[in-house]
C-alpha cells in the first residue's frame, strides 16, 4: 500500500496520533486564561480602537445576513455617505467577528472571542516555534513570555485593536512556518507557511509590513542554512519558501489586488504632511525599551499602559543568549540577535531614515509596533534561559519562570477601564459615534474617504433613526430638492431604490459617496453614474417624468480578479492539505515522525548532533495535568477573589494625593482644575531631544465643558518657548465626565527645538476651554503657572571666534565683540566662553565714552539679559550677549566690564592686568562678525 504510514489501520493510525499528542500545548493554550477572564466584562473594555472594531464586526454581520460573501462598502458609515473600509483595512478579524454574529451571538461578545482566540493562538504559536530549538520546559516559558508580554496586555487593555492582536498572534506562525519549509520542505511545511501569511495579510497592514522586514531576510537566510550540509538542496529549499509566501499572497489576493490596484482612489495615498511630525514624536527612548510596568492605579482616569518589552523578558533573554553561547547554538544566537538589535533599532529615532526610505513605513506613524514581532524573538530567547540548568532542573525552573512572568504581567493584567456596551447595537450607534467623536467611517483619520469631491462631508445624517431597522438604506440628496430642485418628488421604494419625478432632466444626486464598482438602473436598463464635484456623491442623469432609479455596488475588475486568484489559491491548498493529511494516500508524508520535529538536536561547534534536547526530561502528562490544573485554578482565585477583594499588584491613591506624583504644587486654574503637581524624571535636554512631564489634574467640580493643556518650555523671562506640547486632554479632549472623586495623570513629551539656545528654562502650564482656546485664570490673574523646577537646555553654544582674549578673574573670557550702528542704536555685541562657572551672578556696564572719555550713555544689565544668570554657566560654553546703547554723535568708543553688588571683576589681557578692570572697544570692532 506504499510507505510510511500509508499501510496503517486507521484505528491504530488514530491510537499513535493520541500517543504522540504533546500535552505542552493543552499548557500553551492555558496559559493565557488568567488574563483573559479579565476581558469578559460588561461587553467590551473602552479602549482607544475597541468601539471602532465592534462597529466592523456589526457591520460585517449585516452585510453577511444580507448575502454579501465578501463585502467590502458599508453604505451607512461616513454618517451615511458610505466608505469602502473593507476595500482597504484588512477584513478578517472582522470576517470572523460578523460570522459568529451571524449565528446569533452579540456583537461584543464575539469581539471578546475573537480577541481571546487570537491570545491563544499566539500563545500557542510561540510555543511551536520555540519547541523546535528548545526543550518543553523551554517553549512553554516562552509561550508565557509571550502571553504576558507588555506590548500584548498594552494592546488588550490600551490599544483594543482586534486586527493588531490577530496579526500579532500569525508572527509566531509565519517564523515557525519558515523554519519548517527551510528545513523540511514539503506539501505541509508549505502550508504551514502559506495561512499564516494569509491570515496576517487579512488582519492588518501595519503588522504586515513590519513583518515582511524580517521575512525578506528569513527567506533566504534559513534555507543557505539547513542547505549547509548539502548546497545543491538551497534552490529547493529556497522554491518552497517561496512557494509559500506566494500561496499565502493567493490566498488573500481577494483583498491585495484591490488594495493595490484601487488604492489610489482614497485619501490614503496621499501622505498626510504631519505623517513624519507625527512619526518622531512617537519613538521610543531608550529608557522605555526594557521597563517594569508599574502597578496601575485605579484613581487615575488616564493611565496609560507602558509599551515596552519589559524588564522580565529582558532579562530572561538576556540569560537565554549566555545559555545559547554555552552551548555553542550559534545559528540561533545570530538570528535571535539579529532581530531583536533590528527590532530595537526601528523603535529609536535614530532609524528615521529609515521609515523614510522604506515605501509606506512613514504612514505607520507607531515604531511600537515593532514591539509585537520582537516579543516573539525575545520570548524564545527567553526560553532558551532554561538551558543554563542542568535537565533535571528544568521543570523546577519553568515554574518559578512562570511565576516571575506572570507575576510581572500582572500589574497590567487588571482591569484598568471601564466597559461599554451597546444594549441594541444598530447603525445608529455608528453614526453617534462618528458625530461626537469624529471617527468618520470607523477610521481616526478618515483615510479612506473617496478622492472625488471638494469637502469632505461631514453635514449630519438624514433621519438617522432610521438607519436603526434599514441600515442598507441609501437616500436621495434632500438638499437638492430644497436648494435647487423644490418641485423633485423622491420616493423610497426599496432600501437602494427610489422612484422620482421631475419636470425636466436633471441630476439626482444620492447620499453616498461614488467609488469605482457603484452601477445603477433606470427603470431597469443600466445608466451611467458619476461622482458630482462638491462632495463626490454618486449623480443619475434622469429625463423629464417618473422614474426609479435603483443603485448597487457590483464590484470592480480587480476585485473580481483578487476573488478569482483567492479562489484558485484556496483550491490549491484544500488539494495539499486533503493529500498531506490523508491517512491513505501515498504522501502521508505529513504523519511520518520526525527526530527534527519531535526532539531538535543541539549542534556542537562542528556541526555535529549531540544529545536531544527532550529525551530525559521528564515532561509527560501528568506534569501537563498540574501545570494546567495551577494556571486554571489560580486564574479563578485571581478572577473571584484577588480582582475584586484585593488590591494586589494595583494601587488606589487618593483623589488629592497621587502615588507616582513626586513634587505637589496644589494650584487653582479657574475654579475649575486643581494641578496637584507634577513628576520630572528629567532637568536637561538637548536641543532637538525630549523632555518628559507628567502632571496631575483634578477636577474640582463635575465638569460639563471641555478643555486641555498647553505646556511650553519657556526661558525665565517668557519671552520664548523653545519646546511645545498641546495634545488633547486625557479621553480625547473630552473632560465632560470627570468628576472630584478621580484625578487624571497628563503625560507630556515635549520635543525642544534645535535651535534652542544653551541656556535654563522653566516649564509653563496653561489650562484653556478646548473650543475657544481662552486659558483659565489663576487666583493671582495669571494665565499660566511656572513649575519651579529648572530645565537646562544642554550643549556648549555655537563656535565664536577667539581674536580678544580678555579674562574676567579668570572664571569667563570675552573672545570677540562687535559694535554696530543701526538708525539711533548702537547695538553691541559680546561672544563670552566660560572658563569656570561664576560664584555669584554679574552684571555688565556697557559706557559710550565721549571725545574727552567722558561717559556720555550707559546701559548697565545681566549678560543674556534675565534669560541665563551667570551662576548658573558652565564651563566650556560660548554665548552671545547684545546689548544696546542709545547713540550720541559725541560717542567715540565703548567701554564694557563685569561686576557683582561688591566689585569690579578683574580684567586681564594676554595675562597681564588691564588699567581700570574694563576693555574699550573701537566703534568700528567686528571680531565676532569674522
Amino acid at each position: 500500500m506504499g510507505e510510511g504510514l500509508t499501510d496503517i489501520h486507521p484505528i491504530m493510525h488514530l491510537r499513535r496520533l493520541r500517543l504522540t499528542f504533546d500535552p505542552g500545548y493543552l499548557v500553551a493554550a492555558l496559559l493565557p486564561l488568567i488574563g483573559l477572564i479579565p476581558t469578559f466584562g460588561d461587553g467590551i473594555i473602552k479602549t482607544a480602537d475597541g468601539p471602532l472594531h465592534v462597529q466592523r464586526v456589526y457591520a460585517m454581520s449585516v452585510l453577511l445576513e444580507h448575502g454579501q460573501l465578501w463585502p467590502r462598502w458599508v453604505s451607512w458609515f461616513h454618517l451615511g455617505y458610505g466608505y469602502p473600509v473593507f476595500n482597504f483595512y484588512p477584513p478578517g478579524v472582522f470576517y470572523l467577528g460578523g460570522l459568529l454574529g451571524v449565528l446569533g451571538l452579540s456583537i461584543p461578545l464575539a469581539f471578546n472571542l475573537v480577541a481571546a482566540l487570537a491570545w491563544i493562538a499566539g500563545s500557542l504559536g510561540t510555543y511551536a516555534l520555540a519547541k523546535r530549538f528548545l526543550p518543553v520546559s523551554g517553549a512553554l516559558l516562552a509561550a508565557a513570555l509571550w502571553a504576558y508580554a507588555p506590548s500584548r496586555l498594552y494592546e488588550v487593555w490600551d490599544q483594543g485593536s482586534l486586527p493588531q492582536m490577530m496579526a500579532a498572534a500569525c508572527v509566531p506562525w509565519i517564523f515557525l512556518g519558515l523554519v519548517l519549509a527551510a528545513q523540511r520542505p514539503s506539501r505541509r511545511s508549505l502550508l504551514a507557511l502559506a495561512l499564516p501569511v494569509a491570515g496576517m495579510i487579512l488582519s492588518h497592514q501595519p503588522i504586515t509590513l513590519i513583518t515582511g522586514l524580517f521575512i525578506a531576510p528569513a527567506a533566504l537566510v534559513l534555507p543557505l542554512a539547513a542547505a549547509r550540509r548539502d548546497r545543491r538542496t538551497f534552490v529547493n529549499r529556497c522554491a518552497w519558501v517561496m512557494g509559500g509566501l506566494a500561496l499565502g499572497a493567493g490566498l488573500a489576493a481577494i483583498f491585495l489586488i484591490p488594495l493595490a490596484a484601487e488604492l489610489r482612489y482614497v485619501q490614503a495615498a496621499a501622505e498626510a504632511p504631519d505623517v513624519i511630525p507625527y512619526l518622531r514624536s512617537n519613538f521610543l527612548q531608550p529608557g522605555q525599551l526594557f521597563m517594569q510596568p508599574p502597578a496601575v492605579d485605579l484613581t487615575d482616569l488616564r493611565y496609560k499602559l507602558p509599551t515596552t518589552l519589559g524588564l522580565a523578558g529582558g532579562v530572561f533573554c538576556a540569560l537565554g543568549l549566555v545559555a545559547l553561547v554555552k552551548m555553542r547554538r550559534r545559528g540561533l544566537l545570530a538570528a535571535l540577535v539579529a532581530a531583536l538589535a533590528f527590532a530595537l533599532f526601528m523603535m529609536l529615532e535614530v532609524s528615521l531614515p529609515v521609515w523614510q526610505a522604506v515605501p509606506f513605513m512613514a504612514q505607520l506613524r507607531f515604531p511600537e509596533r515593532f514591539l509585537r514581532v520582537a516579543a516573539v524573538f525575545l520570548a524564545v530567547g527567553g526560553g532558551a534561559s532554561l538551558l543554563l540548568l542542568p535537565r533535571r532542573w528544568q521543570m523546577a525552573g519553568l515554574a518559578a519562570g512562570l511565576v516571575v512572568v506572570i507575576a510581572a504581567g500582572l500589574p497590567m493584567a487588571y482591569p484598568s477601564r471601564p466597559y461599554v456596551n451597546w444594549p441594541n447595537l444598530s447603525a445608529l450607534d455608528e453614526i453617534r459615534m462618528e458625530e461626537t467623536e469624529h471617527t468618520w467611517g470607523s477610521t481616526s483619520y478618515d483615510e479612506f474617504n473617496p478622492v472625488w469631491g471638494e469637502k469632505p462631508g461631514w453635514d449630519p445624517a438624514v433621519e438617522p433613526e432610521e438607519y436603526i431597522t434599514n441600515p442598507l438604506r441609501i437616500v436621495v440628496n434632500r438638499l437638492d430638492m430644497i436648494r435647487q430642485w423644490p418641485e423633485l418628488q423622491v420616493e423610497q421604494v426599496d432600501t437602494a431604490a427610489v422612484r422620482v419625478t421631475v419636470t425636466s432632466a436633471r441630476p439626482v444626486r444620492f447620499r453616498q459617496f461614488y467609488f469605482p464598482g457603484w452601477t445603477a438602473t433606470l427603470n431597469g436598463q443600466p445608466v451611467a453614474v458619476y461622482p458630482e464635484p462638491e462632495l463626490g456623491q454618486i449623480t443619475v442623469d434622469v429625463p423629464e417624468g417618473t422614474h426609479v432609479i435603483a443603485l448597487a455596488y457590483t464590484g470592480t475588475a480587480a476585485q473580481a480578479a483578487g476573488a478569482l486568484v483567492t479562489l484558485v489559491s484556496l483550491g490549491i491548498g484544500i488539494v495539499l492539505a486533503v493529500s498531506t493529511f490523508s491517512p491513505y494516500g501515498k504522501v502521508g508524508e505529513g504523519l511520518r515522525p520526525s527526530p527534527t520535529v519531535e526532539t531538535p538536536l543541539a549542534v556542537s561547534e562542528r556541526g555535529q548532533a549531540e544529545v536531544p534536547l527532550h529525551e530525559g526530561e521528564g515532561f509527560r502528562v501528568r506534569a501537563a495535568v498540574w501545570l494546567a490544573l495551577a494556571i486554571s485554578v489560580f486564574a479563578l482565585v485571581n478572577s473571584l477573589i484577588l480582582t475584586p477583594h484585593t488590591l494586589w499588584f494595583r494601587r488606589q491613591s487618593p483623589p488629592d494625593q497621587p502615588a507616582a506624583m513626586q513634587t505637589p504644587v496644589s494650584a487653582t486654574f479657574g475654579e475649575t482644575f486643581d494641578l496637584l503637581g507634577y513628576t520630572l524624571d528629567q532637568t536637561s535636554a538637548a536641543p532637538g531631544g525630549l523632555l518628559n512631564v507628567t502632571l496631575y489634574w483634578r477636577a474640582r467640580r463635575a465638569l460639563d465643558e471641555e478643555y486641555r493643556p498647553v505646556v511650553q518650555l519657556v526661558n525665565l523671562s517668557q519671552t520664548a518657548a523653545w519646546a511645545v506640547s498641546e495634545p488633547l486632554f486625557p479621553g480625547g479632549g473630552k473632560t465632560n465626565t470627570y468628576t472630584p472623586d478621580r484625578f487624571a495623570s497628563d503625560v507630556h513629551t515635549l520635543r525642544l527645538f534645535a535651535d534652542a539656545p544653551p541656556y535654563v528654562g522653566r516649564i509653563s502650564v496653561q489650562m484653556v476651554e478646548a473650543g475657544t482656546g481662552e486659558p483659565l485664570r489663576l487666583p493671582d490673574g495669571t494665565d499660566r503657572l511656572l513649575l519651579p523646577a529648572l530645565i537646562r537646555v544642554s550643549g556648549d553654544g555655537a563656535e565664536l571666534p577667539h581674536a580678544l582674549n580678555y579674562q574676567f578673574d579668570n572664571d569667563i573670557e570675552l573672545v570677540c565683540a562687535a559694535v554696530q550702528r543701526q538708525g539711533d542704536t548702537l547695538h553691541i555685541d559680546l561672544g563670552w566662553r566660560v572658563m569656570r562657572t561664576p560664584p555669584q551672578d554679574v552684571t555688565v556696564f556697557v559706557h559710550g565714552l565721549g571725545r574727552d572719555g567722558q561717559p556720555v550713555e550707559q546701559n548697565d544689565a545681566p549678560p543674556l539679559g534675565l534669560d541665563y544668570p551667570a551662576s548658573l554657566w558652565l564651563p566650556g560654553q560660548t554665548l552671545s550677549d547684545r546689548h544696546t546703547l542709545i547713540w550720541h554723535d559725541t560717542m567715540e568708543t565703548v567701554v564694557i566690564g563685569l561686576y557683582t553688588p561688591e566689585r569690579r571683576l578683574t580684567v586681564t589681557h594676554n595675562g597681564q592686568p588691564v588699567p581700570d578692570n574694563h576693555v574699550l572697544l573701537p566703534l568700528d570692532e567686528n571680531s565676532c562678525l569674522r
